[in-house]
């Protein structure tokens, strides 16, 4: 089997050439939306990439079943499918997909970050947040993705891809703690 750097190099290079067809085109948009759902499809069907890749299936019926995940795409995406799956790289789909996501995200400065809060954030908290996250990290938009954790006490704890802030009130009081112990 291929090694997971071949995989990152694969998916690189797919996902740039329809990264930037698409911004070529002016479908940058519309190209990232279909590809999350290209992806989700893959996600929710485990099987499918593998019985794609596998000798079960005759070549007839391989391609029945890629024509099911083309339909309704733009040509962009269909030839895309049609593509990874000629080169047998259908198992690399979500990893191309992730890549796209990431090129889409750099270039409309948007970062993804996940907040473990105490209790449910209700709105007024959450759009605080997301403006002081975006202040901080020089982000035109953060698209956050919500966990509650009462072992956290209070405060709010954020991961990003690059770093982590932490402003639980349980780090808090064990920071306190040590000083104290010293």
């Amino acid at each position: 089997s291929m090694s997971r750097l071949d995989q990152k190099t694969v998916a690189n290079r797919y996902a740039r050439a329809i990264f930037e067809l698409a911004q070529e085109d002016g479908h940058l948009d519309q190209t990232y939306q279909e590809l999350v759902s290209v992806r989700q499809v893959f996600l929710d069907n485990p099987s499918l990439a593998p019985l794609l890749a596998g000798v079960d299936l005759g070549i007839k019926e391989k391609q029945a079943l890629v024509d099911q995940v083309k339909e309704g795409a733009s040509k962009y995406v269909a030839n895309l499918l049609q593509m990874a799956f000629d080169y047998r790289r259908m198992s690399d789909m979500v990893a191309i997909v992730d890549e796209f996501e990431r090129r889409y995200d750099e270039k409309h400065k948007r970062v993804h970050a996940e907040v473990v809060t105490a209790v449910q954030l209700d709105e007024t908290r959450r759009n605080q947040l997301r403006d002081n996250l975006a202040a901080r990290l020089g982000a035109q938009e953060i698209v956050l993705n919500e966990k509650v954790d009462p072992t956290i006490l209070g405060g709010v704890v954020v991961k990003t891809a690059n770093q982590t802030l932490d402003g639980s009130i349980k780090t808090k009081i064990e920071q306190i703690r040590r000083l104290i112990v010293k």
